[in-house]
């Protein structure tokens, strides 16, 4: 029988809360991968960090896991910050972590932020000067500090997408959790319940409905959600 990961980035969020009730709901678990701005600076919430702590230990309490997304959603280029950034980003999960009554010194795991990337970078040549793609220099970072980075088998743009499109993108998720189960392989959802304050803002009404159509679903097939990294 296949399985399928839920995992959200970019949180907590306006949406967090609800995501939280479709789970519970469902009996399901799944993997926030978090910004620990969005915790202590709370700025999808006017700055109410007592809101967005409560939210962060709610998925504790509930039994999810929550992961590092860094601090401030670093970005390739930016790679000499990355140390810095999750090791404050730890710091405010742990600090939820003994909020809510739990060992603070758990495993935390790791996705960076736009994936694994192709970065652009210019290089010395014979005559002169070349433009070459190099390997994520993040994964040399996570490697140094003996982390790993959790990846997806599939990333659906949710972020980009109004309410409406909720019942299409719940149908593109079961398509890929099908074609996944083919292959012999368990699915690992990238969704958002939230975002990084770019002109998308922070609402993902579109996640939600679509979860509203998913659960119920891949229940009555029989499928079941577990965490990432395996074992989490």
């Amino acid at each position: 029988m296949p399985r399928v990961a839920l995992t959200f980035d970019d949180g907590p969020g306006p949406v967090t809360g609800r995501v939280l009730d479709l789970l519970r709901a469902a009996r399901a678990r799944a993997t926030f991968f978090l910004l620990g701005r969005n915790i202590e600076e709370a700025p999808w919430c006017g700055g109410d960090r007592a809101r967005a702590c409560a939210l962060v230990r709610r998925v504790l309490e509930e039994g999810h896991v929550a992961g590092n997304h860094t601090y401030s959603h670093v970005r390739p280029e930016d790679w000499r910050r990355l140390a810095d950034d999750l090791r404050r980003n730890d710091d405010v999960i742990r600090a939820c972590r003994r909020e809510a009554g739990l060992p603070a010194d758990a495993p935390i795991p790791v996705r960076l932020p736009y994936g694994v990337k192709i970065v652009s970078e210019t290089v010395p040549a014979a005559t002169g000067t070349l433009a070459a793609g190099v390997l994520d220099p993040r994964l040399a970072v996570l490697a140094s500090l003996g982390r790993t980075h959790v990846h997806w088998t599939s990333d659906f743009d949710d972020w980009t997408l109004a309410a409406e499109a909720g019942p299409d993108l719940a149908a593109r998720m079961l398509a890929h959790v099908e074609r996944a189960a083919a292959l012999g392989l368990d699915a690992v959802l990238d969704l958002h319940d939230s975002g990084t304050g770019s002109s998308w803002g922070y609402d993902r009404p579109a996640t939600a409905a679509a979860l509203e159509r998913f659960l119920p679903e891949i229940a009555r097939r029989g499928i079941e959600t577990f965490t990432v990294p395996a074992g989490a």
